[in-house]
């Protein structure tokens, strides 16, 4: 399924939840917050969300360092 990751086109190959976009892209669960369509998801909600054709992803990844 066609997305648009922050920005990006990305092909979807996943079973459209947001859990499996996430291992996907590699990205931490743990440090992650994303919005879907300009709605926040909180991730208590990200594998019962499901993923439609053309849905725009914002995701964030926080890091630290100093």
């Amino acid at each position: 399924m066609k997305l648009t990751v922050n920005g990006d086109e990305h092909l979807h190959r996943g079973d459209g939840s947001i859990g499996a976009l996430l291992v996907e892209l590699g990205a931490n669960k743990d440090h992650t917050a994303l919005m879907v369509n300009g709605s926040v998801i909180p991730s208590e909600q990200w594998n019962a969300t499901t993923l439609k054709e053309n849905d725009e992803i914002e995701m964030l990844v926080f890091v630290g360092g100093g």
